[in-house]
């Protein structure tokens, strides 16, 4: 069968109810913002959710984010009304699909420590141990006990917040443990570094 044969019928058909197919567009779209007009109506607020499960540590796109109209008393009051403040950042820990997005969620380029904490560079003496954290996760870092046997708590429950991954040839590259950074306060950002310069660190997770 040649094409436009197949297709001439089709057009026919259209032709003879562009009326019909106009007001069944008319209908969809007055619905639509029926639906819209409902919402704020009910007292519910339009804010970004996630469109899919996101991995803690991933970087949000598009596509894994829309719009969601819910009842104001049921979001953050900071969550986040468009996709593009979104889109580049990390996810701090695992997003299920319409989870609410804000930035307490969120990591961005420059990872945020509160206030009066800091965030330390660290590396654990076992590299095969970095591969169970992720971004967001708490844990305690072990160093060697001051009695000078076996590891203690150095530093309690601290917070992952990246885990970076070095360009070749940086000088945060090179072999060894992955680099972890971390959220600490002052006497834990020194405790860490000295028990670093001897034999090395370890961490239990909480």
């Amino acid at each position: 069968m040649q094409p436009a044969r197949f297709f001439t019928p089709l057009i026919r058909a259209f032709t003879w109810h562009r009326r019909w197919f106009a007001a069944i567009l008319v209908v969809v779209a007055v619905t639509a913002g029926l639906n819209a007009l409902s919402a704020r109506a009910s007292g519910a607020v339009a804010v970004v959710v996630t469109a899919t499960a996101v991995p803690g540590g991933a970087t949000l796109t598009a596509d894994q984010l829309t719009v969601a109209w819910l009842p104001a008393d049921a979001v953050p009051a900071d969550a986040l009304t468009s996709p593009q403040a979104a889109v580049g950042t990390e996810a701090v820990v695992d997003l299920p699909a319409r989870t609410v997005v804000s930035p307490a969620v969120l990591l961005s380029d420059r990872p945020a420590v509160a206030p009066g904490k800091v965030a330390l560079p660290i590396r654990f003496s076992d590299s095969s141990l970095a591969g169970v954290l992720s971004v967001g996760c708490h844990l305690d870092v072990l160093g060697p006990a001051a009695e000078g046997s076996g590891f203690s708590v150095i530093a309690g429950d601290v917070r992952v917040i990246a885990l970076p991954t070095p360009a070749a040839g940086s000088p945060l590259g090179g072999g060894g443990s992955p680099l972890v950074l971390v959220e600490v306060d002052q006497a834990q950002a020194v405790a860490i570094s000295a028990a670093a310069a001897g034999t090395g660190l370890s961490f239990a997770l909480r």
